[in-house]
């Protein structure tokens, strides 16, 4: 199975540089694809995200990875073999153990993504034929991810969680997730857009 990992930075040209520092190292040396885009200029994440999917043009699965964010070492060895055991690929994400700064590892399989908890991390591998079908990344203001997971189940895909893969994610009180205006009102406007969507 192919892996495309990508990391997407966009606004700042800091971020880049960030990237360059952080995410990239901890990919490079893994039996992955890595592709870096940066967007100086662009309304949402899920947009510069997506213009990166329309570049690096994978074809199997991708994992995206935030600047600031790493991959274990073994992430994508881990993951290659929990591939190659799934029966119905495209149509499972596989999710890993995120751990926050220095916390241990944990896989939240216990909570459902339909209501409204989301179980998996940015770096949750998300087939491109899913991606696709899941209508891609969309333009929330923040929670793009849960979004994107949460349609693809909607569309029909299942969850794998994979807890010896681990997604190591900044711990920073002033990220952009943890910071949200009027967070019921976003959760309120991503359901209904959901419904919206599976009506059509």
């Amino acid at each position: 199975m192919d892996i495309t990992v990508i990391v997407t930075t966009w606004g700042h040209p800091s971020w880049a540089g960030m990237a360059s520092r952080v995410a990239i190292p901890s990919i490079v040396g893994q039996d992955a694809m890595l592709y870096h885009h940066h967007e100086p200029d662009t309304p949402s994440a899920g947009a510069a995200r997506n213009r990166a999917v329309e570049i690096a043009d994978p074809q199997d699965w991708i994992c995206f990875v935030d600047a600031d964010d790493k991959l274990a070492p073994d992430f994508i060895d881990v993951m290659n073999r929990r591939l190659d055991e799934l029966e119905h690929v495209v149509e499972t994400l596989v999710a890993p153990a995120l751990q926050l700064g220095n916390r241990p590892p944990e896989t939240y399989e216990g909570r459902d993504i339909v209501d409204g908890i989301n179980p998996c991390p940015i770096g949750t591998l998300i087939h491109r034929d899913m991606f696709e079908q899941a209508g891609q990344f969309w333009g929330e203001r923040a929670w793009e991810d849960w979004s994107l997971f949460r349609r693809a189940v909607l569309a029909g895909a299942d969850i794998a969680f994979e807890s010896d893969a681990v997604y190591i994610a900044a711990d920073s009180p002033n990220g952009r997730n943890r910071n949200i205006r009027q967070p019921q009102q976003l959760r309120r406007s991503i359901l209904q857009s959901h419904a919206e969507w599976m009506s059509k």
